[in-house]
């Protein structure tokens, strides 16, 4: 199988060594621009939130466009701060928030998001006055039907109940006071925005007094904006907090931005009959798309045509029984050393991936604008000997 890619195709040499990554540089400006239109159009501010992908190419590219980036980790920051250019916010969420995790960057940590009041009651005196500190609420209004997904599940660890800061709104104000912000993030591959308007309606209903004291909103990401057709429900949902309450309000997309942009191109290695299906083994595996296997996440094979003459079980390459893709068919057979190409891949991919069975990680390519393919990072031996514990002389 030749392996395309979006309009026109990409077309990789016979050097690409397999499995590989790679994020096409145009798609992934496309797809940014077209949010930035949207963004701006609503007058919010664009994030990127590095948990989808944190390669450096891809953080290189969206600094063009964004207005800052959410972060979960010490790591992302650190990153980050590398790379932000002069007047990008930077931002940080986590259920896990420590004095070494804030202290290393000072002033420069524009917005912290507390994910509990306990979290704010422990670092509320360790931020810089220069820090905008938000609140995490849990809107306790679920749209998923699947508890991995969902923030607002029952007893969730994702942000202060809405109910109960609402009580303490009312109760003791004084407890919030430092807090400007408000974050929540209730949604995950969501293309209809009526779910964010019904939140922010029923945050409006619940808090309006607490509304009326902070200056900024995040509304976190989980909706795919490039594949929506219709905003006008998003619209809505920032003009009530931007006309209404006077906010300044965020995004704060991951997949929405990079998922198109990215694939696994994969090799494969053996064909085999088993039962009355023939497998197709690859050089690639769940460890590289991991919610394949912990969520059932199909993945999107180029080529794959329903009811084609030609069907085989998309195998991976380690021991566990259930490191399979599916059964995919298609018009041409398979041969050992066939590629065959997963699209949509381009978000939870690298930044869960993992050596399982010794598998090296896939080499990372990015496809440049002009058509040209470049190598960015391949796994070694060496990296996966450190993981183990081996230090550098012991490697010599």
């Amino acid at each position: 199988m030749v392996a395309n890619f979006g309009k026109g195709g990409i077309n990789l040499t016979k050097n690409i060594n397999t499995p590989a990554f790679i994020i096409d540089e145009k798609i992934l400006r496309h797809d940014t621009e077209h949010l930035r239109k949207i963004a701006d159009e609503a007058s919010c501010r664009l994030l990127y939130s590095l948990k989808a992908c944190s390669l450096y190419p891809v953080l290189d590219v969206l600094s063009e466009y964004v207005d800052g980036f959410g972060c979960s980790s010490l790591y992302e920051l650190k990153l980050v701060d590398q790379i932000a250019k002069l007047g990008q916010s930077i931002h940080l969420v986590s259920p896990l928030i420590s004095e070494d995790t804030i202290l290393p960057f000072g002033d420069s940590l524009g917005y912290v998001t507390m994910n509990s009041l306990s979290q704010w009651s422990r670092l509320q005196n360790k931020i810089s006055s220069l820090t905008q500190v938000g609140i995490r609420i849990n809107p306790q209004l679920s749209f998923l039907n699947d508890p991995r997904y969902d923030p607002c599940r029952p007893d969730s660890k994702l942000g202060v109940p809405l109910d109960k800061l609402a009580k303490l709104v009312e109760a003791d104000y004084d407890l919030l006071e430092g807090i400007s912000g408000l974050h929540f993030h209730t949604n995950c591959d969501e293309k209809d925005f009526s779910g964010l308007l019904a939140t922010v309606r029923h945050i409006k209903d619940m808090i309006p007094r607490f509304l009326n004291q902070i200056n900024w909103v995040n509304m976190g990401g989980g909706y795919l904006f490039n594949e929506a057709e219709n905003f006008s429900s998003f619209f809505k949902a920032v003009e009530i907090f931007r006309d209404e309450f006077g906010l300044n309000v965020f995004i704060e997309p991951g997949a929405g931005i990079v998922r198109r942009a990215g694939i696994i191109e994969a090799k494969v290695h053996d064909l085999f009959e088993s039962d009355e299906t023939i497998i197709a083994v690859l050089d690639t595996s769940v460890n590289h798309m991991s919610e394949v296997f912990e969520f059932q996440f199909e993945p999107d094979v180029l080529g794959y045509i329903e009811g084609g003459i030609h069907t085989y079980m998309l195998a991976g390459c380690t021991c566990l029984a259930g490191d399979v893709f599916g059964e995919y068919s298609f018009d041409m057979p398979l041969d050992i050393g066939s590629k065959v190409t997963f699209r949509n891949m381009g978000a939870y991919t690298m930044s869960k991936a993992h050596r399982f069975n010794g598998i090296g990680l896939p080499t990372i390519y990015t496809r440049k604008s002009d058509g040209t393919v470049q190598l960015i990072k391949e796994d070694t031996y060496d990296e996966f000997a450190r993981t183990s514990g081996v230090n550098n002389r012991e490697l010599v």
